[in-house]
């Protein structure tokens, strides 16, 4: 009876600790992932004060959270806690192929973050394709834009 307790006393604490690690793992948008996209994406998917008129590039918004939860050209570009199938999650791997409403050739999509003509692409460093990582799967699935 003592080891089934000691037993069961283990699994509680175990449990207690992967919650702590859990939340101590929670990404918050604007202190983790807000200052890459402003580094490396937001000169293009961003909106400009002295050009209101200038759209962000393929209608893509990473300014605030909310912005990059209602996606872009493409549709929705961040599928809330998955990562892995999220075109903006993908595109920081490599060019990415679509296929298109119309039913005419898919398209492939460059890399991000885009490059000037004839440089050579660069990806993000590995932790910060982490933390974008974390924050995409760590969303709650009802938190899709509207």
């Amino acid at each position: 009876m003592k080891t089934a307790l000691f037993a069961l006393a283990a699994v509680v604490a175990a449990a207690a600790h992967a919650s702590a690690a859990e939340a101590a793992k929670k990404v918050d948008f604007a202190k983790d992932v807000a200052p890459i996209f402003k580094a490396n994406c937001v000169k293009c998917h961003g909106t400009d004060p002295k050009k209101p008129e200038k759209k962000p590039a393929a209608k893509l918004n990473l300014e605030d959270e909310a912005s990059a939860l209602k996606g872009g050209k493409t549709g929705a570009d961040v599928i809330p806690g998955d990562a892995k199938n999220s075109l903006l999650f993908k595109l920081l791997a490599g060019p990415v192929t679509v296929p298109q409403d119309d039913g005419t050739v898919d398209k492939e999509i460059d890399p991000m973050p885009k490059v000037k003509k004839g440089q050579k692409w660069v990806a993000l460093k590995d932790a910060d394709v982490a933390a974008i990582q974390r924050w995409i799967d760590s969303l709650p699935p009802q938190q899709a834009a509207k």
